[in-house]
C-alpha cells in the first residue's frame, strides 16, 4: 500500500461555479541580492493554466481570478522557485512583490551531462516511473530535461530521493499539456512516497482537429475517474451517478481483508457491503471547504472505465482502496484535496502520478455535461444481446450466457436497469422458464437449466428489462432456440462453411491438437481503423463432432443497434419504471372482500426476519428494494384499518410483455439417429433420486422454532369434552395454568398462560400459530378470536409453550399456542380448506438466479484416463478483458474426441462497439 501525499506546497482553492466578481494580482519581481528587476519571470497560479511573465521592468499582472485563497508561484531560471499563499476578495486587487534568491552555485549543462553515468541512468528510469506513473498516460508522457535531476543518498534505509536544480519540463501527449514543475521534494520508500512542488500547465497546440478531439476526450475520461471528481461528486451527492461506488469491509466478515476471491459478486454481502454514511459531507470551518466523512477502509469501484489490472474477474474497471487518518477528507468545492497527508490510496488510484494531473481550472462542469445529456428517449434507451455458450441445446442441458447492454448514452448506464428478465418461450407464447439476473456495469452473467421434460423443438430465448418495455419489442432480445432430444442431431447441411470475424483475430499456438491436450489461443481486438482497443469478451469453444457450427440467429451487431429516435421524444410519459432491484406486490381484502388499507407483517424464511409494511387505500402493499438469490418463503399476516384480520391476501402477478416472434426465425434442420448424444440414465438412478427429493420429516415437532412444547393436546381430547362451540374453553380444560377471562363489556375472551407479562403492545396473551405461521393479534382481534376461527374437527393437535419464546421476539414473551391441522385422504390439508378469516397467507417468491461458475477441465490436475470425456462445451469464459493492446490469451483442454472445434467470441470494445468472431481450429 502506498501513501499518496501529492500536493503542491498547498492546494489552490477555486470556486469555479461562483458568480462573484473576479480579482487580480499584480507586483514586481527583483533579484534579492542586487535589487535588479527580473524580466521574463514566470508567474502563475499554482496547478493551473493561468500564468503570465514579467515585463522588462519586472512587473506582472494576473487578471480574471476567482475570489478566495490561491497560491501564486514564481519560477525563474537560476533562482529558487517560490510560492505565496494569498486570499483574493471579489473585485479586489492584491499586490505581491517578490525578491528571488539566486542559487548559490549552478553546474553548467556540460558539467551536468559529464557527471551522468550508468548508475544515474538506472536511477532516472526508476524516478521517471515513480514520478510520471506506469499507466497508459505515463507511457505518452516524457521529461524533456532529465539532466537537471540528481539523486542523493537517503538517511533512511530503502528510501529513494531526488532533487532538481531547475524546473522539470514535462510533455504530456496523452492530455495535451506541457507542464513546468518546480520540484521541492521527492522521496519514495516501501510504505509511502511524497512529491511536492508547483506545477504550471500550458495547453499544447494540436496538429489536427482529430488530435484536439482526442485530447479533449482523454482529459474528460481522466477527470471522471480522478479522486478530485469523486470528492466533488460526493459534495453534491452524485458519486454513484459519476460511476464511483463505495464499499466498506463488512463487520464480522472475512477474518482478513485481503483474503478474498476474485469474483466480486461472491464477496458482495459476505466480506464487503455498500458504504453508507448518514452525514457523508458537512461544511468545514473555512468558507468554500468541506469535510467528507470516510471511516475505515473504503473500496472504490469506478464503473465507467476499464482497468489494465483487474482485481475481480467480473469487475473489468478500476478498483482502488482509500484509508483516511482522522476519518475526514478536507476538500474545496472542486474536490481538490486539502489534507493529502492523511490519505492512503492503493490500487488503481495509487498508480496515478504527475502524468494524470489536470489543472485545477480545468472545466469540470463541461466534462460532466458530456454525460448529463437531456432526458430524451434516444439518450435513455438500452438494448440487450445474449451470448450463449452453444447455438442449440439438448433437453436437460445447462445454459451459460453473458449479456451485453448498449445505451443511448453510456454515461447514463448507472441510472438505468439493474434487473434483467430472461425467458424460455414455446411456440404458443407460453413462458416455460422465467429467471431474473443482476446487471452490473452494463454486463450480465448467468446460467439456468433447460427442463429435461421439454418435448417440442422450437423455442425462443427472450431477454428484456422493465425499462425497455417502454420502447417495445424491438428493444428486447429474442432469438430462436432449438432444443433437441438425445436422438436428434442438427443436419450437416446447416454447417457454416467459413470463419467469420469482425474486429477480432485469433491465433492458435499450434495447428493441431490431440486428445486431452492443452490448447492455447491468442486473441486481439481492434477498433474500426484497425488499432488495438481494450475490450470485454465472452468466449466459448465447442466440439464440432457433437455441436455443428450454424449461423447465429440474432447477431450482436443488429441486436445492439440503437433506434433512431427523434430528440423531441421525452421519457415523461413512460409507463414502466427502471428496475434497480426486486419488487413484489400484494393486495389485502377486508371481510367484505374489498381491497382495504391496513397493517401488514411479513415473516421471512421461517421467521429469520420480519418486515412491517402498510397497505394503501387500494389494498396494495409492496416489498421493494429486495436483493436476494434463489427462493424466499414469506408468511404474511395483515389487519384492516379496524385492526380486524383480513379475509384474503392475494399476490399480484406482473403481466409479461406480449411475445413478438421474429418475422423470419431461423431454426437449423434436424435429423433423427439411433444413438443418443449421451448415455441414457438408468431407471434405478431416477428412482433413487426421487426418494431423496421427496423425503420429509415425519414429526413436525422437531421442526418447530419454539423447541419442545410444554403440553400437547390432541384433537380427540378437544372433542372429547363435547364443547366444540367453545374451543377456547375446551382447550383451557386440558392445559394446566391456562385461564380464560372476559374483557370488560366487550365480552371478548382473553387467554393467559400462568402469570404472563405485558408486551410492548400492552398484551398479556400468548401468540397463536397455525401450521407454523403466526396469526394476527390486536386489541380487536385477540388470541381467543384466532382460535375460535378454526374448525375444531380439522385440528390434529395443539402444542402449548408456557415459557418465553425468544425466537418470536416481543410476541413470544407470553408463550405460544401452536395449532396443527389434519391432512385428509388424498393429500388435501385442512389448511387449504381453511377460510381466509385468519388474516395470513404463505407465499414463495423467486429472487435473482444464483450464479454458478463453468467447470473447466484441467488434465494437469485430473489425469485419470478412465473417465469418459465427451464434453460438448470445452471452454466457456464470460469474464475475459483484453489489455490496452487488445490482447488476451485463453487455454483449455480438448476432450477425448479431439476433433475440429468452434471458437465463438463476442464482446464490446472500449469504444462501445460490438466485437464478434466464429473460428474453426484443429481442422483434420
Amino acid at each position: 500500500m502506498k501513501r499518496l501525499i501529492l500536493f503542491f506546497v498547498s492546494v489552490v482553492v477555486f470556486s469555479l461555479a461562483a458568480a462573484a466578481q473576479t480579482a487580480q494580482i499584480q507586483g514586481v519581481v527583483k533579484d534579492a541580492e542586487t535589487g535588479e528587476t527580473l524580466p521574463f519571470c514566470n508567474v502563475f497560479i499554482n496547478n493551473t493554466t493561468i500564468s503570465t511573465a514579467t515585463d522588462m521592468e519586472g512587473k506582472y499582472l494576473l487578471e480574471g481570478l476567482e475570489p478566495g485563497p490561491v497560491e501564486v508561484s514564481f519560477s525563474y531560471l537560476g533562482y529558487v522557485a517560490e510560492t505565496k499563499k494569498v486570499t483574493l476578495n471579489p473585485g479586489g486587487s492584491l499586490t505581491v512583490n517578490l525578491s528571488m534568491q539566486p542559487y548559490v552555485s549552478e553546474l553548467s549543462d556540460v558539467e551536468i551531462k559529464a557527471s551522468r553515468d550508468k548508475s544515474w541512468e538506472r536511477d532516472l528510469r526508476k524516478f521517471t516511473n515513480l514520478f510520471l506513473g506506469n499507466d497508459e498516460v505515463a507511457a505518452m508522457s516524457s521529461i524533456e530535461n532529465p539532466w537537471v535531476v540528481d539523486f542523493g543518498k537517503a538517511e533512511e534505509k530503502n528510501t529513494f530521493i531526488a532533487t532538481a536544480i531547475q524546473p522539470l519540463e514535462i510533455i504530456n501527449n496523452y492530455l495535451g499539456y506541457k507542464i513546468t514543475f518546480d520540484l521541492k521534494e521527492f522521496y519514495d520508500n516501501p510504505t509511502s512516497y511524497r512529491i511536492a512542488g508547483a506545477a504550471r500547465f500550458e495547453e499544447m497546440d494540436p496538429v489536427s482537429e482529430a488530435q484536439r478531439t482526442n485530447w479533449n476526450q482523454n482529459r474528460a475520461e481522466t477527470y471522471r475517474k480522478s479522486p478530485m471528481n469523486m470528492f466533488r461528486a460526493m459534495i453534491k451527492g452524485e458519486q454513484e451517478q459519476e460511476g464511483f461506488l463505495l464499499y466498506g469491509d463488512k463487520p464480522g466478515g472475512s477474518a482478513s481483508m485481503n483474503m478474498r476471491s476474485d469474483i466480486f459478486a461472491n464477496e458482495l454481502g459476505t466480506s464487503v457491503i455498500p458504504y453508507k454514511s448518514d452525514q457523508l459531507v458537512k461544511a468545514a470551518d473555512v468558507p468554500g471547504q468541506y469535510l467528507i466523512h470516510l471511516k475505515g477502509r473504503i473500496e472504490i469501484h469506478y464503473q465507467k472505465g476499464y482497468s489494465q489490472v483487474n482485481t475481480y474477474v467480473d469487475a473489468p474497471y478500476p478498483v482502488s482502496w482509500l484509508e483516511v487518518a482522522g476519518d475526514y477528507v478536507r476538500v474545496n468545492e472542486n474536490g481538490a484535496i486539502l489534507n493529502p497527508q492523511d490519505l492512503v490510496f492503493s490500487g488503481d488510484m495509487d498508480r496515478k502520478r504527475i502524468s494524470t494531473l489536470l489543472p485545477l481550472d480545468y472545466d469540470a462542469d463541461k466534462a460532466i455535461q458530456l454525460q448529463n445529456l437531456e432526458k430524451t428517449a434516444a439518450n435513455y434507451q438500452e438494448k440487450i444481446y445474449l451470448h450463449t455458450d452453444k447455438p442449440y441445446y439438448y433437453a436437460g442441458d445447462e445454459v451459460f450466457f453473458k449479456g451485453y447492454l448498449n445505451y443511448g448514452n453510456p454515461y447514463l448506464r448507472s441510472e438505468l436497469s439493474k434487473v434483467l428478465h430472461v425467458e424460455l418461450v414455446d411456440a404458443d407464447r407460453n413462458a416455460v422458464l422465467q429467471k431474473k439476473f443482476t446487471i452490473q456495469d452494463g454486463l450480465v452473467y448467468g446460467n439456468f437449466y433447460i427442463p429435461d421434460s421439454l418435448a417440442a423443438e422450437q423455442y425462443y430465448l427472450r431477454s428484456f428489462t422493465n425499462w425497455a418495455r417502454n420502447y417495445g419489442p424491438d428493444h428486447y432480445y429474442t432469438a430462436p432456440l432449438r432444443i433437441l432430444t438425445p436422438y436428434q442431431r442438427v443436419d450437416e447441411v446447416e454447417r457454416l462453411s467459413e470463419d467469420q470475424s469482425y474486429r477480432i483475430s485469433l491465433v492458435p499456438e499450434q495447428r493441431t491438437y490431440g486428445p486431452r491436450q492443452q490448447v492455447i489461443l491468442s486473441l486481439q481486438t481492434v477498433d474500426k481503423t484497425g488499432r488495438p482497443v481494450a475490450s470485454t469478451l465472452s468466449v466459448s469453444v465447442l466440439d464440432q463432432t457433437q455441436i455443428v457450427p450454424v449461423r447465429e440467429s440474432a447477431p450482436i451487431q443488429p441486436a445492439l443497434a440503437l433506434a433512431d429516435i427523434p430528440t423531441s421524444v421525452g421519457i415523461d410519459r413512460f409507463s414502466y419504471p427502471v428496475e434497480i432491484n426486486l419488487k413484489e406486490d400484494w393486495i389485502i381484502y377486508d371481510q367484505k372482500n374489498k381491497p382495504t388499507a391496513g397493517s401488514v407483517t411479513a415473516f421471512v424464511n421461517d421467521f429469520e426476519g420480519m418486515v412491517s409494511l402498510e397497505a394503501d387505500r387500494e389494498g396494495v402493499v409492496s416489498m421493494d428494494g429486495m436483493e436476494f438469490y434463489g427462493k424466499m418463503k414469506l408468511a404474511i399476516q395483515a389487519t384492516d384499518r379496524k385492526d380486524k384480520p383480513v379475509s384474503k391476501i392475494e399476490k399480484v402477478e406482473p403481466l409479461r410483455p406480449p411475445m413478438a416472434f421474429p418475422s423470419d426465425p431461423y431454426f437449423p434442420k434436424i435429423k433423427t439417429v439411433s444413438d443418443p448424444i449421451r448415455p441414457p440414465v438408468a431407471v434405478e438412478e431416477y428412482q433413487e433420486l426421487d426418494q431423496v427429493t421427496v423425503e420429509e420429516t415425519s414429526s413436525t415437532q422437531t421442526q418447530a422454532l419454539y423447541g419442545k412444547p410444554t403440553y400437547v393436546v390432541t384433537g380427540e381430547k378437544l372433542l372429547a369434552n363435547g364443547n366444540t362451540s367453545d374451543l377456547v374453553s375446551s382447550l383451557a380444560g386440558n392445559v394446566p395454568g391456562m385461564r380464560v377471562t372476559l374483557a370488560g363489556g366487550s365480552g371478548q375472551q382473553q387467554i393467559r398462560i400462568r402469570g404472563g407479562a405485558t408486551s410492548v403492545g400492552g398484551s398479556m396473551e400468548p401468540v397463536v400459530m397455525l401450521n407454523g405461521s403466526v396469526m394476527v393479534s390486536s386489541p380487536n382481534s385477540t388470541a381467543a378470536d384466532n382460535i375460535k376461527s378454526i374448525n375444531p374437527f380439522d385440528i390434529e393437535r395443539v402444542e402449548i409453550v408456557a415459557r418465553t419464546v425468544s425466537m418470536l421476539g416481543d410476541e413470544g414473551r407470553n408463550g405460544v399456542i401452536a395449532i396443527y391441522l389434519k391432512t385428509y385422504q388424498g393429500g388435501v390439508s385442512a389448511a387449504s380448506k381453511l377460510n381466509q378469516s385468519t388474516g395470513f397467507a404463505k407465499f414463495e417468491i423467486e429472487g435473482f438466479q444464483p450464479p454458478k461458475s463453468f467447470y473447466q477441465v484441467d488434465y494437469s490436475q485430473e489425469p485419470d484416463p478412465t473417465i469418459t470425456d465427451r464434453r460438448q462445451t470445452l471452454y466457456w469464459n464470460p469474464f475475459l478483458v483484453t489489455d490496452e493492446k487488445g490482447k488476451v490469451q485463453i487455454s483449455f483442454y480438448t476432450n477425448e474426441i479431439a476433433g475440429p472445434m468452434t471458437v465463438e467470441v463476442r464482446g464490446l470494445g472500449l469504444d462501445g462497439l460490438p466485437i464478434s468472431g466464429t473460428f474453426t481450429i484443429n481442422r483434420k
